[in-house]
């Protein structure tokens, strides 16, 4: 859907042509129509614009800042990118029309007039070059410039702040210099240090984390852009402005050194507290809940479990409110120990968990005595396991949430898997103790055998051919060994673009399946970044993202293409489904804890 009003961008103020950013020379051009792309059955991306543009960024943030103000239950979120704002919504409060009328509504009220708020300006100091900068000779030479004309070009304008993305507090800036556009490395470095200042197309950004990345790499600042256990975890929001301040390496560990300690993470271990310790810590078993949203316009991955139904299902046979934190293991699980009496439920893929040595069945509750050895082996079925405890495993919530963001080393236990001789504190449990018990088996999730996903067509799958479109919807793919909490990875006939698999950079979700240029599909999971630069012909819709969760190497998936109706029937089946779980043991509905987002 797309509407016909045109809105047109104010004036720019002119620079010389060496310091004109490339924005400012489209953004005399009338703006395109307002357009409406589909990002799943919770996700409504509005785009305002075809290309990095100043003025079109400041209507994504004029639009945001409206949402946001009158945001309630029915919007849970929004996420500003460069050209695009996405909206996530909760489907079974507000209709995807109702929520366009609403959009249309807030664009046409004032105009194409644009109001935002100036931003804070942020000096950097950076050290340009050398062991800091290993690309800045490849930009001089690319732009015919001497390393030091780069440097001073490069810190000669103020920048503006167009997004955060790709990793938690990375800002896209706007405002390059023409002459510094350079192209990506053809093949990514696996290890970006921690402050690197880099140089993309016609981007220009900081690495707040070590990560792998394609940016050329042309100095590096001490500053911390990410510290989630700061008051302000971000050094950066949206529409703020920076400059650049080169640095000599003493100056750079001068301002390193001149730097507050990090604030160490926080402790919530007690003598008091139920303990369980781990004997083996399984392939990868980490501390998930339903995830930390609300933080993805600065570039922070929700996270959370990946099969969010046998999470809410474990809890509510361990007593617990459906998104409590409990323990994700995934195709080998853990050994663990109790070091006091506790009461535990398993959900999810068999792994053939025995207490003391002796079999217990999965999809049951059960009580386990102090000093027992609760044990899981390899995953018969399935991929992933969920072990609830009562009173859900107490590690202190980082941006509200107990969920492992392995990435950004956040939530859980310091950010990382479990190991051998961790102990996990586990909350208060009540008084009330719970005889043994299992769930229907109706209501239980069966992993295995070819694995359908329901899609929602887009964001941008008219970016590829009809025969494309036709691969993708009509051929099975099978799970490659690239996949993990960030996405999966298939193989199967490649799915033909139009032009090319490269867009502007968008909003992210899991769920979402980009297409890079060799043409195979990476369906985006739990732990994955918050904006992308690949076209992306589909979304999963929330519900079917668990059956891939279970999943594993050489298994075979078949997408399948539903309608916006059938996916928001699909998400009431799943709320319905734990609310018969809930009846069954004799408790509560659980809609406080499953809305979606």
């Amino acid at each position: 859907m797309a509407a016909t009003r045109r809105m047109k961008a104010p004036s720019p103020h002119r620079r010389p042509a060496a310091l004109r950013p490339l924005a400012a020379a489209r953004s005399r051009v009338e703006q395109p129509a307002v357009r409406f792309r589909t990002v799943g059955e919770e996700g409504l991306a509005v785009e305002l614009g075809t290309a990095i543009d100043q003025a079109v960024n400041a209507r994504v943030h004029r639009l945001a800042a409206l949402l946001r103000r009158e945001r309630a239950s029915k919007i849970l979120e929004v996420v500003p990118t460069y050209r695009s704002l996405l909206i996530l919504f909760d489907p079974l409060r507000i209709g995807r029309a109702s929520l366009e009328r609403a959009v249309l509504k807030h664009l046409g009220a004032r105009g194409g007039a644009v109001a935002t708020r100036r931003g804070r300006l942020v000096r950097v100091p950076v050290c340009y070059g050398g062991e800091f900068g290993p690309d800045l000779e490849y930009v001089a030479q690319h732009a015919g410039l001497a390393p030091q004309e780069v440097v001073d070009l490069h810190a000669s304008v103020t920048y503006r702040v167009h997004m955060l993305g790709f990793t938690p507090g990375f800002p896209y800036l706007g405002g390059l210099p023409d002459a510094l556009a350079t192209p990506r490395l053809p093949e990514p470095r696996p290890r970006i240090p921690v402050g690197s200042v880099g140089i993309a197309g016609g981007q220009t950004g900081i690495y707040p984390l070590e990560s792998p990345g394609g940016w050329r790499l042309i100095g590096r600042t001490p500053l911390r852009l990410f510290d989630p256990q700061a008051r302000r975890p971000f050094l950066f929001s949206a529409g703020d402005r920076l400059r650049f301040e080169p640095v000599d390496k003493e100056g750079f560990h001068r301002c390193e050194a001149a730097l507050p300690p990090p604030r160490p993470r926080p402790s919530r271990r007690s003598p008091a507290e139920t303990l369980v310790s781990v004997d083996r810590p399984g392939l990868l078993t980490t501390v998930q809940d339903r995830g930390r949203p609300g933080y993805r316009a600065f570039g922070m991955p929700v996270a959370g479990a990946m099969d969010r139904l046998s999470l809410a299902l474990a809890n509510l046979l361990a007593g617990n409110p459906p998104g409590s934190a409990a323990l994700e293991m995934t195709l080998l699980g853990a050994t663990l120990h109790f070091e006091g009496p506790a009461y535990v439920a398993v959900c999810g893929a068999d792994m053939a968990p025995t207490l003391d040595g002796k079999p217990v069945a999965s999809g049951t509750g059960f009580p386990v005595a102090k000093g027992a050895l609760l044990g899981f082996g390899a995953a018969a079925k399935g991929c992933r396991t969920y072990l609830a405890i009562r009173g859900g495993i107490d590690v202190p919530a980082v941006l509200g949430s107990r969920s492992t963001d392995l990435r950004a080393a956040v939530g859980g236990l310091e950010g990382r898997a479990l190991r051998k001789g961790d102990a996990l504190p586990v909350g208060p449990a009540g008084a009330a103790s719970l005889a043994p018990r299992a769930l229907p088996r109706e209501l239980l999730p069966v992993p295995g055998g070819e694995v359908p996903l329901r899609v929602l067509l887009g964001p941008q799958d008219d970016l590829f051919l009809d025969e494309g479109l036709r691969a993708f919807l009509g051929s099975p793919y099978e799970v490659s060994n690239r996949n993990d909490r960030m996405g999966y990875q298939l193989e199967g006939p490649p799915i033909l673009h139009r032009a090319g698999a490269d867009i502007v950079s968008d909003a992210l979700c899991p769920g979402a399946v980009q297409v890079p240029g060799r043409g195979t599909p990476i369906v985006m999971t739990a732990d994955c970044q918050t904006t992308g630069g690949y076209a992306k012909i589909a979304t999963v819709i929330g519900p079917d993202l668990g059956r891939l969760a279970q999943t594993r190497r050489g298994d075979r998936v078949r997408f399948t293409r539903c309608s916006q109706e059938e996916a928001v029937a699909a998400l009431r089946e799943e709320r319905d489904l734990l609310t018969r779980a809930s009846a069954a043991l004799g408790q509560k509905e659980p809609y406080p804890e499953t809305a979606p987002g």
